[in-house]
């Protein structure tokens, strides 16, 4: 185990999806991910094929990725104001602030900026020992994988 594990994030330590911790959890990725969709989105994805890829343009950079069905219909609720507010959760906000950014990691700071909240309450929620949805502290040996 690397040393950098032990070390205490602070609110410049940058944060980031694992999605390995999900393949190991009892929680169904997906089924998360349908509850950051509205009620109208998750009745119009119900007899699609969620797995099903695009491609996608990121409209600033250009760059082409692809995305399935389900991460492109988040894409499309993140347009709205409402996706990241104090109407939710501090753990569902970051988390919705790290899906719209890519999963490319974001300090306290930053997630802040991004979600209205106080950096030093996202940092003692997301920085202790236990792992919430996957967000864990970004290590410089450690890649962000979408």
């Amino acid at each position: 185990m690397s040393l950098s594990y032990l070390i205490k994030p602070s609110v410049e330590t940058k944060f980031y999806i694992d999605y390995t911790w999900w393949e190991h959890s009892r929680d169904d990725l997906q089924v998360y991910l349908l509850t950051h969709l509205s009620q109208e989105q998750q009745k119009a994805l119900q007899h699609r094929d969620l797995r099903e890829v695009f491609d996608y343009v990121h409209p600033e950079t250009g760059e082409v990725f692809q995305l399935d069905t389900l991460r492109l219909a988040i894409k499309e609720s993140s347009k709205g104001e409402d996706f990241i507010g104090e109407n939710i959760g501090l753990i569902d906000s970051v988390f919705r602030a790290l899906l719209v950014n890519g999963n490319q990691p974001l300090s306290a700071l930053e997630l802040g900026d991004i979600t209205g909240r106080d950096p030093g309450k996202i940092l003692k929620t997301i920085g202790g020992v236990r792992i919430y949805r996957g967000i864990r502290p970004h290590h410089s040996n450690q890649e962000a994988k979408a």
